[in-house]
């Protein structure tokens, strides 16, 4: 019964779209040394802010403008297998692959805003967790650090906010990727009572975007110059300090339910199950 209301709470949670955070995974979750947990992550990262940014831009004839604009990533979902290997007692580390799935861009410029979708992508990280303080009452003090990558993900339909109208009816084919890195490292204090172990935890993050693209102008109106424009930017999370949430429930048979939020830094949902032996 305890493995079933678990399982019911967290699909109900995937089904219903309710938003917080990603990231991480579960920090609060810790196995012997020697032991392996394997599991599996779906995240859904609903918002994430970006600092303005320089957005240069070079035509055919090597001329150059810079503009500056604002970003947002929202609807961004993740799935992952991750691997735990246990250390030591108090010391684990993880590695987690999988894929990113359906986001969108969002670009603000006054009088000029444009969206893009995110295509389907590669995704690793690498990470470990170590438990400094633990009391006999369940109470417990840890802290967390994950690198997280992937590379060349494109970005297709652009398509004006403000006129409503695509990039390739107006004439011009796309081709823009984009490399992304994020850092997170946080502190946090857990509280075992029996299966439930709730969490909460404090930390940086740090996410950057490196973008490049070129767009080739295929209609009749533009000659010479404006045949290409090539793209080229980079920029760093708004807010570099994330706060999260949680809850980890012992299912019983070695199985493991999590849940969890992070905030400040993006707004998303993390749901997971593991199995450790």
């Amino acid at each position: 019964m305890k493995f079933l209301g678990a399982l019911v709470v967290c699909i109900c949670l995937v089904w219903g779209g309710a938003a917080w955070g990603q990231q991480l995974g579960n920090p609060a979750r810790f196995i012997q040394q020697g032991e392996f947990d394997v599991g599996f992550q779906w995240s859904s990262m609903f918002k994430q802010t970006f600092e303005d940014y320089d957005l240069k831009r070079t035509y055919a004839d090597g001329s150059q403008k810079i503009d500056q604009k604002g970003t947002d990533f929202e609807n961004d979902q993740s799935y992952m297998a991750t691997v735990t290997y246990g250390l030591l007692d108090r010391i684990n580390v993880f590695a987690r692959l999988g894929m990113v799935d359906g986001g969108t861009w969002v670009d603000h410029q006054a009088g000029n805003e444009w969206k893009a979708n995110l295509d389907s992508n590669f995704v690793w990280a690498v990470g470990a967790r170590g438990k400094i303080l633990e009391w006999d009452n369940g109470l417990a003090i840890g802290l967390a650090m994950q690198y997280m990558r992937y590379d060349s993900r494109k970005v297709t339909d652009w398509r004006s906010v403000n006129e409503g109208i695509k990039a390739s009816d107006l004439g011009w084919a796309t081709d823009d990727k984009f490399d992304y890195w994020q850092f997170d490292a946080l502190a946090t204090a857990s509280w075992t009572i029996g299966a439930f172990t709730p969490y909460v935890g404090a930390g940086y993050t740090y996410s950057d975007v490196n973008f490049k693209g070129r767009w080739t102008y295929q209609g009749d109106l533009y000659v010479g110059r404006y045949r290409t424009v090539d793209y080229d930017g980079s920029f760093s999370n708004d807010n570099k300090f994330t706060g999260i949430v949680g809850l980890d429930v012992d299912l019983g048979m070695n199985f493991r339910a999590n849940i969890q939020g992070t905030f400040v830094s993006s707004t998303a949902l993390t749901v997971g199950i593991s199995y450790a032996f």
